[in-house]
Parts: C-alpha cells; structure tokens; sequence
C-alpha cells in the first residue's frame, strides 16, 4: 500500500545565526523583525540556534511565527489543547506567580471560572462613575497651555483605578512604589529575552538590576499581603475585589489561600492599569497627529456628552470613540505578543505546513495588526477600519489585541470601558498636542510603551488652536 499522505510545504525563513538562531535579530529591532518575516510566508520557521539545541537538548529548536490568522485560530482556538506555554523568565514567575495569567490545564480553567464575573457584566457596569471620576479628578489639575508627560499621567490614572477596585481605597505613597517595581520588572524582563544569559540567571545573582527589582518588588508584595491580613482580621464588609476573593469559594467549598488571593492581586494590578495606561498614551500620540480625526471625535463627545461626564449609558453611543480606541489598539496593542505556545505533538495548520513535537509557536498581534494583507496601507492610523461594515467584513482573527480562544484575556470588558471613558472624559474638555522635537518609538517589553517619555501641551477644548497638526 503506497502513503498517501500529502507533504507539507518547506518552511523557510531570513538568514539567521547558526550558533544563536533568531535572538540577534530579535533583539536588534523585534519588531521589524517581526514584519519583515512577513515576506517569507504563512508560517516562517526561525532557527534558535546551536546554543539553545544544546541547552533544550533538542535538536533542531525553532519558533515558528504564525502570520496567517486561520493558523492562528487553529492555534488558540481550535487546537488549542495540543499547546501549551513556554517557559517563562524567571522574574515573570516570581511577579505573577501561579496567577490565572501563567497557569495551565484545569487549574487554569477553574481560575477563569471563578474569575471571570469580577470584570464582566453588572461588576464591570458599576466601575463607571469611579472611572470617570478619577479621571475627572485628574484633569481638574491641568493647566491650560502647561505641559505634561502623558504616559505617567495615564499610568497613574488607570493605577488609582485599579488600585481602589481591588482593595477598597485609594492610593498613597504606595502608587511610587508599584511603578519603580513596574518599571524595573519590565528592564529586567526585556533583558531575560534578549539574553540568553539572562534568562538562566537566578534572581538572587546581586546584579544592580536585580537587586533593585527584588527591594522594590518584596515592597510591593509586602503592601498586599499586608492588605489581605488586615481584611481577614477586619469586622465589617466591603465591597471591592479583596472582599470577593476572600470570599470565593472552589468547586469542593475551599477558600482560596493567601498566596492564591496574592497571585491573582499581583495578575490584576499589573495587568489592568499598565496595559490600559500605554494603550491610552498610544491613543492621545496618535489623536495629536491627526487634527481631522481628533475635531471628528470631539464634535461626536460635544453631540452625545455635552458638558457632563459620560455613563454607562452613553457608552453604545460612542462610535466614532470606539473606532478610534480600536485603531489605536490595532496599531499599538499593549499585548504585542502572546505568550509562547509548544506544541505537545506533530500537528499540521490550515496553511498545509507541518509543526513537530516540541515547536515554539510565536503569535503577534503587532504582526498581524500591520500586515497589508489584512489591512492595506497598515501604517496608516485610520479609525475607518472599524466601522460596522468594515469589521464585518474583515476575516476574522487579523485582529486579536487581548489574545483568543481559552487564555483571552479577562479583563478585555473592564479595559474596553475604562478606555472610552478616559477618552471620552478628557477628549471633550482637552485637546493634547505633542511637544516638537520628540522621536517616539514603541518598545516591545512586557507591555509595548514609548521607548521615551511622552511630553503633551494641553489645551482646553474652548481655547483657540495653538499648533498646525495633520489635516
């Protein structure tokens, strides 16, 4: 009997390292690496290089970047039980933990299970009024004519929020020192992948770099255990999500342990303020290029929200902000890679090509997002893209900012929401215009944020135009 199997096209790639495959060109410039893989078809086998075969004793090691989104379907959705996480650096297992963010298997459904209604539905519906607010709150100290950094005022925002969701009150003293953590944690991270040295580098090796992520970090984990002591010994109720993870229960009746409610605390703060504060300061970047645009979004704000704040109710009404937010997402996503999946056997994609056992499926929403296959002329900030035709029209899965399928992020309805809401809150009073002379690169770390600090004038809405910007 002759095999009548169909061979699968060869898998190709650009020129790489024979001792350290891929990781050069990644690190020179990731993310035009990533584009430029593009060329070399629907599925571009990179090399890791002798080096990596050694340390993974695996002959042949590569990562395999998906660039067609049936693939990607196949992959997160589909298939996705024949895949499972890489190894992640050690200083993102020490953050996040054993967190719904890097579990597997049924633990990871149980979490999602028991996660899943704090940010969505009715929990998500009454976080408005704190949000817009907040928001409010902060804008009420800008100065017209008076510049200030955009990332570090989002950050800050979208960190009050957070931090008054999960424990109840607001910030003090603490917001300094979850954002040294944060800023040194995503250093750290970004030179775990960049070296392979790095990455097998225990956290105890006295590294300036380490030792200053260890102090900052042990403070910020210390405030939360702190928290979550003080609410076991406390009398009265609250309403927050300490509260509701202090009182979930799993399938068998068991409350969750301490160092459970830390993990998930950890996976919560720093992923439902960073990822929403860059996305924002993408957002306002783009707004201060395009003065037809941003005069579109407003005169929608001025015609839904007039002079007050906006509700939950407004929020359908908002289209024109919606498109805008998608588009900055689609240009800039927070999420600019997923994590690394492994194949646990030989599989075969929708494309026709052949994964073996143990393949590194790499999946990129800034890839995907700027492909002109998917979306011509991808550079091109134009919120057109999601009108209701055109995402109608679009095949499905080219646009995937929170991720798919089983480990689709689960914050993606709070995070929509409170980014209409401080787009809609300070778009309608603010005009943000960015200070000449900048040169503004995204950088691909844990989350994608400017490589610099963002510097904005702001301008009230009823104040005359002070700077030409793209018609």
């Amino acid at each position: 009997m002759t095999d009548q199997t169909v061979p699968s096209p060869p898998l190709s790639g650009p020129p790489v390292s024979r001792w350290w495959g891929c990781f050069p060109e990644l690190r020179r410039d990731t993310l035009g690496f990533l584009v430029h893989c593009q060329a070399y078809g629907d599925v571009v086998k990179l090399p890791m290089g002798l080096v990596v075969n050694l340390l993974l004793r695996q002959r042949d090691a590569a990562m395999y970047v998906l660039n067609h989104p049936t693939d990607v379907k196949h992959v997160l959705v589909t298939n996705q039980d024949k895949y499972r996480k890489a190894p992640v650096p050690p200083v993102e297992s020490r953050i996040f933990g054993q967190g719904v963010l890097h579990t597997e298997g049924e633990t990871h459904h149980r979490q999602r299970r028991l996660l899943l209604p704090f940010f969505h539905g009715n929990h998500v519906t009454a976080y408005t009024d704190l949000i817009t607010c907040k928001t409010y709150d902060l804008i009420g100290h800008w100065q017209d004519g008076t510049t200030v950094d955009i990332e570090r005022e989002m950050a800050y925002l979208t960190l009050s929020v957070i931090w008054r969701l999960l424990f109840g009150r607001d910030t003090g003293p603490e917001a300094n020192t979850i954002r040294e953590a944060i800023a040194v944690g995503q250093s750290l991270i970004k030179l775990q992948y960049d070296s392979l040295l790095a990455s097998f580098t225990p956290l105890w090796v006295p590294t300036t770099l380490r030792r200053r992520f260890n102090n900052s970090f042990r403070a910020m984990e210390a405030m939360i255990h702190r928290s979550i002591h003080e609410r076991r010994m406390a009398t009265h109720q609250h309403d927050d999500v300490l509260a509701l993870l202090l009182a979930t229960r799993d399938t068998e009746g068991r409350p969750l342990k301490d160092e459970e409610i830390r993990d998930e605390l950890m996976t919560f703060l720093l992923a439902g303020h960073e990822t929403t504060a860059n996305a924002l300061t993408w957002t306002w970047f783009l707004l201060s290029q395009f003065r037809s645009i941003r005069e579109r979004l407003t005169h929608e704000l001025h015609e839904v929200l007039g002079d007050r704040l906006p509700t939950i109710a407004d929020v359908p009404r908002l289209r024109y902000a919606k498109m805008v937010w998608e588009e900055s997402l689609r240009l800039y996503p927070p999420a600019w890679s997923l994590h690394t999946r492994v194949a646990q056997a030989e599989d075969q994609l929708p494309s026709g090509a052949r994964l073996p056992s143990g393949a590194w499926v790499f999946i990129s929403p800034w890839n995907l997002h700027r492909n002109p296959r998917w979306f011509p002329d991808p550079n091109r900030f134009d919120p057109e893209r999601f009108s209701e035709e055109a995402t109608r029209n679009r095949l499905p899965f080219t646009y995937i900012p929170f991720g798919a399928g089983g480990r689709r992020c689960l914050g993606e309805s709070f995070a929509e929401l409170e980014g209409l809401l401080i787009l809609a809150t300070v778009a309608s009073r603010f005009r943000l215009h960015l200070v000449e002379g900048q040169t503004i690169q995204p950088e691909p770390v844990m989350t994608l944020r400017p490589n610099v600090s963002v510097k904005m004038i702001v301008q009230r809405i009823d104040s005359q135009e002070p700077h030409p910007v793209v018609a």
